[in-house]
């Protein structure tokens, strides 16, 4: 791999948002997470019965939506016009109107599913639908625009990102139309819920981690670029393969065949991509590995591990191989992806996003005779340290808790909010000092 293959732009800083904007979609994720651990340690094991108990989708979607994406669309807003020249049409209001309209979605869902009502889900269907395709058609307007050169695989792999999570939109608002008007839909739910997971997860959330990879682990990690190959290839061959295992999961009998090649086929490109981006930190030019490399690292890993359990689902029973029980192997696969994956990811880019836009935005209210600390000081690396820690046990406590729910769900649910009140901690430290040097300047 040669520097050639570098996407190599200049950065344009200029068109950062201001420094409000992401971070209140940064600093409300966590908080999304402290519902969900307190929703598990409340309901304990019932709620790691099955992926189909209300506790557990309930639990999901405050992950999902009040989490991940939350910071994803956070810092699309955030990269979109620094990364790839884009940017998008009035953002501080609908940046204001999208955050306010997931919040209270994501709760109104939630609570739909704890206790079952039409007009909460009526309810919390209006402010997701309003929020999410207002972000979808700005995004939209903005990728319309030429990227600038170098951004073309980074922005291909968000416009497919946001292809799927139209996709997982369109496939959620049919589910939630049959909360609200039961039987209306003639549709298998069943099959719709298998499907909106797969776009959400695999599509959405999958599709973009893998975008933002191109840019962001060769920038942040200082490794080797990526294969142009790969970066060209990878997300659309992927994409294709999400179509492909949708359609052949209607044909019934007639799609199985298919159905499992492409999902073999889906795992093996996802895994494809975990073990290119494993090895390119392997190889990494700085000898140690900071917070958001520990975070990567752990990432890829658990997308392995993930793609492992889902090719043994398919494999048949060998009575000499103990085989693994497939209501807790599913729930451990939608752990390993929502919190091993997803968050994972999503910590380690924020203790990388979160102090430089700290120390950029300070670089123009910079108070006489003050220095600003560099960005790898503003939040202590050991702070960052201790929380990946703390992540990483959780995360390895609550996949077991799929398998033993009774002794370790409560467990897992303290870990994983003890993680989640750390990642607050430290992002509050930014944001603190920022303020302090502002009231510096201004007083």
């Amino acid at each position: 791999m040669s520097g050639a293959s570098v996407p190599r732009r200049v950065l344009s800083f200029d068109s950062n948002p201001p420094y409000s904007l992401p971070l209140r979609f940064f600093l409300t994720a966590p908080l999304s997470v402290l519902f969900a651990c307190a929703l598990l340690f409340w309901q304990g094991d019932a709620a790691l019965v099955s992926r189909w108990s209300p506790t557990t989708l309930a639990i999901t979607h405050l992950l999902v939506l009040g989490c991940v994406s939350m910071t994803m669309l956070g810092a699309l807003m955030q990269m979109l016009p620094v990364v790839a020249g884009v940017a998008l049409p009035q953002v501080l209001r609908i940046g204001a109107l999208v955050h306010a309209g997931l919040c209270g979605g994501t709760v109104l869902l939630a609570s739909a599913f704890c206790w079952p009502q039409a007009w909460l889900f009526g309810a919390a269907a209006c402010l997701l639908l309003a929020a999410l395709l207002l972000f979808v058609a700005a995004c939209t307007v903005g990728l319309w625009q030429q990227p600038e050169s170098g951004a073309a695989e980074v922005v291909a792999a968000i416009r497919q990102a946001l292809a799927a999570l139209l996709i997982t939109i369109t496939l959620g608002a049919l589910l939630a139309s049959a909360f609200i008007w039961p039987g209306a839909i003639p549709l298998p739910l069943a099959l719709l819920t298998d499907l909106h997971a797969l776009w959400g997860l695999l599509g959405w959330v999958g599709l973009l981690v893998m975008g933002i990879a191109w840019q962001v682990v060769p920038m942040f990690m200082v490794t080797e670029p990526y294969p142009v190959r790969a970066r060209s290839r990878i997300s659309t061959s992927l994409f294709l393969l999400l179509c492909a295992v949708s359609i052949s999961s209607t044909l019934g009998a007639a799609g199985v065949a298919v159905q499992r090649l492409t999902q073999l086929l889906l795992v093996a490109g996802y895994g494809g991509f975990a073990a290119l981006t494993l090895y390119l930190l392997a190889r990494r030019k700085r000898p140690s590995a900071d917070t958001t490399t520990l975070y990567w690292r752990y990432a890829m890993a658990s997308l392995l591990v993930a793609g492992l359990l889902a090719i043994s689902l398919q494999l048949p029973a060998v009575t000499t191989v103990p085989q693994l029980p497939v209501p807790a192997t599913e729930l451990a696969i939608g752990a390993l992806l929502i919190t091993g994956v997803a968050l994972s990811t999503i910590n380690g880019m924020l203790y990388k996003i979160v102090p430089f836009l700290t120390w950029y935005h300070l670089q123009d209210t910079r108070p006489r005779g003050n220095s600003i600390p560099n960005v790898n000081q503003i939040i202590p690396p050991r702070h960052g340290r201790w929380q990946f820690y703390l992540h990483g046990c959780a995360v390895l406590l609550l996949v077991a808790a799929c398998y033993a729910p009774a002794l370790l769900a409560r467990p897992a649910a303290l870990l994983l909010a003890l993680a989640s009140l750390a990642l607050c901690a430290n992002l509050l430290t930014a944001v603190r000092l920022y303020r302090r040097l502002q009231r510096a300047v201004q007083g």
